[in-house]
């Protein structure tokens, strides 16, 4: 018994021959014309057997007579082992007592010997040629119930329709979206879901769209079986044969009435916002106008009095007409505080690439001009960039500093430094000092304006400067917070989206 091996294996074939010459050449001139074949040789139907069984070929050429177990009893083992198995015998018998056997097992093919090799070869050219179109057959069932899987199982409603409209399927979403059953609405046209609230001229572009091949896309409103409208946003594409004609039409459709319902009431708060802003736009004059108007005749006329009558007036009335002054001036930066956080909620962001270490340098050349007698230590790290607004920035960066050149007035070696690093991967920019510090049970009302935490009084201050570098840093869609140890100094720190 031998065993050989040739040819490609796109296909497989076994053949068994007890006549080592006859196999050998036969083989042979199988494996000179099949490319496709990966071809396999034994010499009696025992191994022939166990090779089919290790390799399951789908074409097996076979002797009749063979020594030991013959070749019809190998082909009825084969075919119970393999009904689809393409069987080829070989014979020098013609007998009808074979032919019977041959019959009976479901031989495809009977050529006697001597072999004539053509009649062989169309044999096995009409097996190959089966195998192939079962293979494509079974690829392209393979493929169609991929296809008829995805679209039952489909998110979107799938309608398809003849070239009518009259509808041939619905998938199951269609009945879960609609409550229509595929046996209502099979045999019908959509006609039944129309809301009456969609133009005549609507279903006309609709029509033209598709009968001359296109893909029409848009929105409809239609009825539900239980009665409410509801929105589907729709495609509908002509399904076209293999000549190019087009057969049905078939439509994909996704309820939006939700984004629908929420669009609706974005819209409608959008209108509240535009009116809220108009309110706040008019709010902020009258704090500008209303309010300062009478508060700069309080203060002035309050100087009046002091510089006309100051002489008339004892200690006390003077210091009450301090007082007065001071408290118009704190009420004045208060205004001023109130519009420029409404301003910054509503300022438009101009985002680009900024060096925020020169704004550090230059927001604290202008704090050492303003305080010249000030001996402190700025410390910044070079090359820092964010994407962001340059005018907020600065602003950010003229109250973080100025709260650390504030905060360590009273300090020895007053120390501030800018710099950043990587939080969980994150470039964080920071702020730290070495000033007073606070008591962190105290830190989460930092951010809000007009607070001030205790022993703050002795400086002097709105309250407002944190809650500026919150806004602008929520309007950059980032994060800020503070960590401190009282008297040990502050660190700020802040991240932009």
């Amino acid at each position: 018994m031998t065993v050989t091996v040739s040819g490609s294996s796109e296909m497989s074939l076994m053949f068994v021959e007890d006549d080592a010459d006859a196999r050998e050449i036969t083989r042979a001139l199988m494996a000179r014309k099949y490319r496709c074949l990966n071809i396999h040789a034994a010499g009696d139907a025992a191994a022939g057997l166990l090779l089919f069984r290790t390799l399951q070929p789908e074409i097996v050429v076979t002797d009749i007579s063979m020594q030991g177990m013959d070749g019809l009893e190998m082909a009825r083992e084969i075919r119970s082992l393999n009904p689809e198995a393409f069987i080829v015998a070989l014979t020098a018998h013609s007998d009808t007592g074979y032919l019977l056997d041959a019959i009976e097992i479901g031989i495809n093919h009977y050529i006697l010997k001597p072999i004539d090799h053509r009649k062989l070869f169309a044999a096995l050219d009409g097996c190959i040629d089966l195998i192939r179109m079962r293979r494509l057959l079974r690829a392209q069932e393979l493929y169609i119930r991929k296809l008829s899987s995805a679209v039952e199982g489909s998110p979107c409603s799938v309608m398809i329709t003849d070239l009518h409209g009259v509808i041939e399927y619905v998938n199951p979403k269609f009945a879960g979206v609609s409550g229509f059953s595929a046996e209502q609405v099979v045999g019908n046209t959509p006609s039944f879901m129309k809301s009456g609230q969609t133009s005549a001229k609507t279903y006309e572009q609709l029509w033209s769209t598709i009968s001359s091949g296109r893909e029409w896309h848009g929105e409809l409103l239609n009825r539900k079986q239980s009665g409410d409208l509801f929105w589907e946003r729709i495609s509908i594409s002509p399904i076209f044969d293999g000549t190019g004609v087009a057969t049905h039409f078939t439509a994909i459709k996704e309820d939006v009435t939700e984004q629908k319902h929420a669009a609706q009431r974005i819209e409608l708060l959008n209108t509240r916002l535009a009116a809220s802003a108009a309110d706040l736009e008019a709010f902020n004059y009258t704090v500008s106008h209303d309010l300062r108007v009478p508060l700069t005749l309080v203060a002035g006329y309050s100087q009046l009095i002091q510089e006309i009558y100051s002489q008339n007036l004892d200690d006390t009335c003077r210091g009450y007409l301090g007082e007065i002054r001071a408290a118009t001036q704190r009420m004045n930066r208060l205004i001023g505080a109130l519009l420029e956080l409404s301003r910054l909620s509503s300022q438009e962001l101009q985002r680009q690439s900024v060096d925020v270490s020169d704004l550090v340098r230059q927001v604290g050349m202008e704090l050492r001009r303003m305080d010249p007698e000030r001996q402190v230590k700025l410390t910044v790290q070079e090359g820092i960039r964010l994407h962001g607004d340059p005018c907020l920035l600065r602003i950010l960066l003229e109250n973080l500093l100025g709260n650390a050149w504030k905060y360590t007035s009273k300090k020895d070696g007053a120390e501030i430094e800018f710099g950043e690093v990587e939080i969980a991967g994150v470039p964080t920019c920071h702020v730290r000092d070495n000033g007073i510090g606070f008591d962190m049970a105290d830190a989460q009302r930092l951010f809000v304006p007009f607070q001030r935490l205790p022993g703050s009084g002795e400086y002097d201050g709105a309250g407002v400067g944190l809650a500026t570098v919150s806004r602008i840093v929520a309007r950059h869609g980032g994060a800020v917070w503070a960590e401190a140890v009282p008297g040990a100094g502050a660190l700020f720190s802040f991240v932009l989206g």
